[in-house]
């Protein structure tokens, strides 16, 4: 007589469904334009392609003007009816240029994985050209 397993354990699997993510994240961004947003970009494990089912989308908006205290900055750009948690980063154009003459990390995920989801395109293509100027025209 076969004996019954007691081992109700089951596997699961969790997948992010990239492209519903990609929908979203790019209607959050047009919605990001219409509160003065000039250009908003995905970084981080989203825009490499290393995500996993428990990924956030860290995404970068830029500026013309922007509050001084950071956290008063992303007051508008929260949203908890999207199907990813969001990690929203606000910055003006001159603090990025700032940083990018500072090196930060950030500044240089932003200009070889990040993906522009809606905005300017012209700004990314000006921090790369600032960048270049900086490091002696060595390519960035």
């Amino acid at each position: 007589m076969p004996r019954k397993s007691w081992n109700s354990a089951k596997i699961r699997f969790f997948k992010l469904d990239y492209e519903r993510v990609m929908r979203a994240l790019k209607g959050y961004a047009e919605n990001a334009l219409l509160k003065g947003a000039r250009a908003v970009i995905l970084v981080g494990s989203l825009a490499r392609g290393d995500y996993t089912a428990f990924s956030d989308a860290d995404i970068i908006i830029i500026m013309e003007k922007a509050h001084k205290n950071p956290v008063k900055r992303l007051k508008d750009f929260i949203d908890p009816t999207l199907p990813i948690d969001v990690e929203p980063r606000v910055y003006t154009i001159h603090e990025l240029l700032k940083m990018a003459r500072e090196g930060r990390r950030i500044i240089r995920e932003m200009l070889t994985y990040g993906k522009l989801l809606a905005g300017d395109k012209t700004i990314i293509k000006s921090l790369k050209e600032h960048l270049r100027q900086i490091n002696g025209e060595r390519e960035v």
